[in-house]
């Protein structure tokens, strides 16, 4: 590995942060968990499901289960590898710290986790559904979520961070207290309320509601 493809992939950091497939495989090399977090649909979802004792399994589309392009080749390249992943919403970001944080005391060791945000596959024309895709948005909700994950993984002394996870840790510190009106009111938020779905945002950004942690087997999520 050269020298900056592990700065790239921040291996030296037992918490890791970065965006979409791209990087996920950057930032999964010697990580033990990965913590995967599409904030308003997927990983949410997924998290209800478990509240009702039910599994998760990811579809494309409009469907209840979907998730966007991104989350679904998320979990299709991590379900491959020999990781822990783990789906993280804000209503059970602290649940999530803790698992992680009784996986190092029963390993006996440091654990290393790799925090990814699933974004959104931006297209090159607005409104352009067969504008071909160029890169990943970077979505708020995703960004808030990722870090208030982080934020509680520190708390727990789980902080020796990259400075990619100590930004997202600080983007959530320091709007915490506006975030439910900024994922609201930001892209995904206002686009699925506009489409009468406006309760899939309100319990998206419900913070610290539930045990629940919702793990990834077989490509799909379970208790």
């Amino acid at each position: 590995m050269s020298d900056s493809t592990a700065a790239l992939g921040q291996a030296k950091y037992q918490v890791r942060f970065d965006w979409g497939v791209d990087g996920a495989r950057r930032i999964r090399s010697g990580a033990h968990v990965v913590v995967l977090v599409d904030a308003v649909l997927a990983t949410t979802q997924a998290v209800l499901a478990a509240e009702r004792g039910e599994t998760f399994a990811l579809a494309e589309g409009g469907a209840p289960d979907a998730a966007s392009a991104e989350t679904a080749e998320l979990v299709r390249e991590l379900a491959g590898h020999d990781v822990v992943v783990l789906a993280a919403s804000l209503r059970n970001r602290e649940a999530v710290a803790r698992r992680i944080l009784a996986l190092q005391e029963a390993r006996g060791e440091r654990v290393f986790v790799a925090v990814v945000a699933a974004g959104e596959r931006a297209a090159a024309g607005e409104g352009d559904a067969h504008a071909p895709a160029t890169g990943i948005r970077f979505a708020i909700e995703d960004q808030l979520t990722a870090g208030a994950v982080i934020d509680a993984l520190v708390r727990l002394g789980i902080d020796h961070t990259s400075p990619e996870a100590a930004v997202a840790c600080a983007s959530f510190e320091g709007l915490k207290h506006a975030a439910v009106h900024l994922i609201g009111a930001a892209g995904t938020g206002a686009g699925l309320a506009a489409e009468g779905r406006k309760d899939e945002v309100r319990q998206a950004t419900q913070r610290d509601v539930t045990d629940v942690v919702p793990v990834l087997r077989g490509g799909v999520f379970g208790a």
